[in-house]
């Protein structure tokens, strides 16, 4: 026997509590569990509150109306069938058959089939079925997202760190079996998208690594067990490129337990942000290699009236074809081995020792010498991170 569009099934939830969330069924929520369950029985499908309420139904014209057969059922917590003769003396009813619904061995609703209760009862268990597999995919579904915003809670506290962390930030770490005491370094990764790189993160990460999205991108914790930061940092780069998304991802420094982690956050970030500036080519910028020009960004230093700038604007200034700053760059970046400066810069040696010369008259310090190299050095760096 085949129900007719004109038999209807009216499920409805009350609020029950799992540990401290409450479960209850919304409106989308409601329309979603009719939506679905019509898909089975092509017939009408109403869904009510703990209250009896219609909050979801294929007839729109049924929402937000009481529905007194409903409320029997759970106040009964048991079957419950409506003849025409009851019917017609409830608010809201129709004849049918009324079945609980359960979850964790406890009512959380009613399924109720409209129609003769002798034509309709064989398919009352049927349809409950169908409305518990329902609500516990929704429950889980709940659940799962639960968990992840409380993970990623607790990685917002881990890099905030502004004050001691309570109990109940140990008490999450616990509940979800996390290791404080691991080694870990903070990655951060930046694209257009930062959901579709949430989305592709979790594909590569171990049970010790923690993650959360934040405002500047997708930060990682990962654990350093399995190996260094710079080739997962690789390997994750690669597959993002490979799923078509442009990125660029950062490290701080390794830190052997949680106390620092908003330490190596914080390396990270101002790794990448240097990092882009003077290598806008590279995808992968690790604090290690940026050590120098991360001090600077953070220190009190970083002005753009710094004393050390004027060597620089000294230089612009002469250099209008930009033939010093390029040899000076060249010469720090061969640690100051003037023939394979030379040979990089395809000039001759005594055109090299010129050069230098002239750098020496411009701003008075001799690249020669370690220390004018290095202050020559720290303000080509503030130029170009400032």
């Amino acid at each position: 026997m085949q129900i007719s569009c004109h038999e209807k099934i009216e499920l409805y939830f009350t609020e029950t509590k799992d540990g401290e969330m409450l479960r209850y069924v919304t409106k989308e929520l409601a329309q979603k569990i009719v939506c679905r369950t019509m898909e089975i029985i092509d017939c009408n499908i109403n869904v009510m509150n703990e209250k009896g309420v219609i909050i979801g139904s294929g007839d729109k014209n049924r929402i937000d109306h009481i529905h007194e057969g409903a409320l029997m059922v759970l106040k009964n917590g048991s079957p419950y069938e409506i003849t025409q003769q009851q019917a017609d003396l409830l608010r809201g009813a129709k004849p049918g058959v009324n079945l609980p619904i359960f979850f964790n061995g406890e009512i959380v609703g009613v399924v109720g089939l409209t129609g003769l209760p002798e034509q309709i009862r064989n398919y009352g268990e049927l349809v409950r079925m169908a409305a518990e597999m329902i609500f516990q995919e929704m429950i889980l579904i709940e659940e799962i997202q639960w968990d992840e915003r409380l993970k990623e809670e607790v990685v917002h506290q881990l890099l905030r760190q502004e004050e001691p962390l309570d109990s109940l930030f140990f008490d999450r770490t616990n509940r979800f079996d996390i290791n404080l005491y691991l080694p870990r370094v903070a990655l951060i990764v930046t694209a257009e998208n930062r959901h579709k790189v949430m989305k592709r993160v979790k594909k590569y990460i171990t049970n010790n690594d923690l993650y959360a999205m934040l405002p500047d991108g997708v930060v990682i914790l990962k654990s350093i067990e399995a190996g260094s930061a710079s080739s997962y940092a690789e390997q994750l780069e690669k597959q993002l490129r490979a799923s078509g998304m442009v990125c660029k991802l950062a490290a701080g420094s390794v830190q052997a337990d949680f106390k620092g982690l908003h330490i190596s956050y914080q390396q990270a970030k101002d790794t990448l942000a240097v990092g882009s500036k003077l290598h806008p080519e590279a995808v992968f910028y690790c604090y290690s290699d940026y050590q120098i020009p991360v001090l600077l960004r953070q220190s009190a230093g970083f002005q753009e009236n710094h004393e050390l700038l004027h060597h620089y604007e000294k230089l612009k200034e002469y250099d209008k074809k930009k033939e010093l700053i390029e040899t000076l760059t060249v010469y720090i970046e061969e640690n100051g081995e003037g023939s394979t400066a030379a040979k990089k810069l395809f000039i001759h040696r005594n055109t090299l020792s010129y050069r230098l010369d002239k750098i020496q008259s411009i701003t008075g310090k001799d690249p020669r010498k370690v220390k004018d190299l290095l202050e020559l050095y720290v303000a080509l760096l503030l130029s170009k991170i400032s």
